[in-house]
């Protein structure tokens, strides 16, 4: 059988037919308005899909502020560093304004005085990196922190961590 080149397929101008997809999308995780605007436009015309997203982010449904806060709170409980996070945050189609928002909030230190970012980094070290850190590989560690987007300072308190005093 030989190889045959799909056809473009038409892209719908119902925006009421984008709303619902939309809704049916939203129904299955939460997306930034941008995110779900890209998506929408695989099978919508730009006009139809921001029509949709429009009318969802006025309904209140679509809130980029709210997802922001959620999605940074994901992110700090999955040991991430805040520059990886914001990274992430960034790539959703988010503003600066949002992302510092909710970035504030998730990393705050919490009611003990603990800095998130540090006790993300000594889970790693204690966990993901423990064999190499006792191979005496301190360097290959602060690398593979850094490439986390871990902070100098952070990656130098964690490999400083001393297993016997602490619990």
């Amino acid at each position: 059988m030989a190889w045959q080149r799909k056809k473009p397929q038409e892209l719908s101008e119902d925006p009421s037919e984008a709303r619902t997809r939309a809704l049916a999308m939203l129904a299955g995780r939460d997306y930034a308005s941008a995110e779900l605007y890209e998506k929408l436009c695989a099978r919508f015309t730009p006009e139809a899909a921001a029509a949709a997203v429009a009318g969802l982010v006025e309904a209140g449904l679509l809130d980029d502020a709210r997802y922001a806060a959620v999605k940074a709170g994901s992110l700090q409980r999955a040991r991430k560093s805040r520059l990886a996070a914001a990274m992430a945050l960034r790539n959703k189609g988010l503003t600066d304004s949002q992302i510092d928002a909710a970035l504030e909030a998730a990393y705050a230190p919490d009611e003990e005085g603990g800095d998130p970012e540090l006790e993300a980094a000594l889970a790693l070290v204690k966990g993901t990196y423990r064999a190499k850190l006792a191979a005496g590989r301190r360097d290959l560690v602060a690398a593979a922190l850094a490439r986390r987007g871990f902070p100098h300072r952070v990656i130098r308190q964690a490999l400083d961590f001393d297993p016997e005093t602490s619990t």
